[in-house]
């Protein structure tokens, strides 16, 4: 997956906005280990081309140094 195209980055940040806004609906904190879980739950059950786009997601949370783990 080419991750320097901005569809593909487009992708990518909205799975990660959609899995915060699932965590703040559910009244959860933000914090990587979460983000982490959700977005991989949900590459489970992805279909096509889209488990490559969770995929990327998790590796950028997993070294971002911007989020607390739990």
């Amino acid at each position: 997956m080419d991750i320097r195209s901005s569809q593909t980055r487009e992708r990518i940040r909205s799975v990660i906005g959609n899995a915060i806004c699932s965590l703040l609906s559910a009244g959860k904190q933000v914090e990587k280990n979460a983000l982490l879980a959700h977005l991989k739950t949900a590459e489970i059950h992805a279909v096509d081309g889209m488990k490559k786009v969770y995929g990327a997601a998790i590796h950028l949370v997993k070294k971002s140094p911007n989020l607390t783990e739990d």
